[in-house]
Order: C-alpha cells, then sequence, then structure tokens
C-alpha cells in the first residue's frame, strides 16, 4: 500500500460503515451473541489502520478522529431506526486501537525487511 493510498482507503472505509450501520434493518441477522462487536472491531480496527500505517497525520488524531466517528454513529443511529449501543462504541474503539497496534507492527516488519 502506497503512502497516497492511505486517505483515499480510509475514506471508502469510512463510507462504507456509514452505509451498512446507518441502513435500516427491521431485525438484526441472527448470529451468536457478541458477533456484532467482533464485526465492529475488525471494522474500525480497517478504518485506523491505512493512517495508522503511514503515520502521515499522527497516531493521536487516527485514535480520536476514529474513535468519535463510532461514537458519533452511534448517536445517530437512532434516527435511522436502529439502537445506539454504548458496548458497539467501546468495540470501535477496541478496534481503532488494534488497526493502530497491528499498522505499528507493520511498520517495524517493514523497516526490518526493507
Amino acid at each position: 500500500m502506497r503512502k497516497y493510498l492511505d486517505i483515499p482507503l480510509t475514506l471508502m472505509v469510512t463510507a462504507v460503515l456509514t452505509v451498512a450501520m446507518l441502513w435500516p434493518i427491521n431485525q438484526p441477522p441472527q448470529a451468536p451473541d457478541g458477533t456484532d462487536k467482533i464485526v465492529h472491531l475488525i471494522a474500525f480496527a480497517a478504518l485506523a489502520f491505512p493512517l495508522a500505517r503511514t503515520g502521515r497525520i499522527g497516531l493521536v488524531p487516527v485514535f480520536i478522529g476514529a474513535s468519535t466517528f463510532g461514537g458519533l454513529i452511534e448517536v445517530i443511529q437512532p434516527s435511522f431506526g436502529r439502537s445506539a449501543d454504548l458496548q458497539d462504541w467501546i468495540a470501535d474503539i477496541a478496534g481503532v486501537a488494534l488497526g493502530i497496534l497491528l499498522a505499528l507492527l507493520y511498520r517495524r516488519l517493514r523497516k526490518h525487511h526493507v
């Protein structure tokens, strides 16, 4: 992934997450308990990873921005017929942290193999 792709990738993931998390659903799909938290974790790790990998805007802004985005989604979900869930936001924040940690690991491994 080239450094200049971090912003377009982040914008694409943001758009997909916005649509997916605000799309009205009558009944959530049947899945084992906690599955939606894993989805939140993975989705927000994917959101944070590109910008954290390049480090272009810094890790703290990535963490704050992606975590705030997750919180805002939860706050506005009731306007779209969805329920807000504090546990989902916590999973979002954990996902952001995971994405940043994976990006740091990637950077370290990449530095040793160049």
